[in-house]
């Protein structure tokens, strides 16, 4: 089995998150360098305020979702990751949706982080 793209699992995790979870709206996390392979619909996404006013957010916009980019810090510990996650306070259904994860090393989807980036449970003090 081959690992896919970037676009394709970027693709993927979005349809996976949308299809579990219509209607909310989700954000995208990569590497600034996977950010910068990840084609850009749009600089704007269009929303409207709390006064039904159109306004929008400036930044990398892919299929209608804000790309968020995180710097790189050598090695770049994420530059294997794909984080979807639900923009909390856009809607009831979104205070109660999960984050989605895919893992360009093997293609996997999850709603946990690869064990390698899973931060332990602190212990009891």
């Amino acid at each position: 089995m081959t690992t896919p793209t970037l676009h394709q699992l970027v693709d993927q995790v979005l349809d996976t998150a949308q299809a579990a979870h219509p209607g909310v709206e989700f954000g995208i996390t990569l590497s600034l360098a996977n950010a910068l392979l990840l084609p850009k619909d749009s600089d704007k996404l269009w929303r409207k305020d709390n006064d039904g006013r159109d306004n929008y957010y400036r930044g990398h916009v892919y299929r209608d979702c804000l790309v968020n980019e995180v710097p790189n810090v050598d090695p770049a510990p994420i530059d294997f990751l794909v984080a979807v996650t639900p923009v909390y306070g856009t809607s009831p259904e979104a205070e109660h949706a999960v984050a989605y994860y895919g893992d360009l090393r093997t293609g996997a989807i999850a709603t946990t982080l690869p064990d390698d980036l899973a931060v332990p449970p602190a212990e009891p003090a």
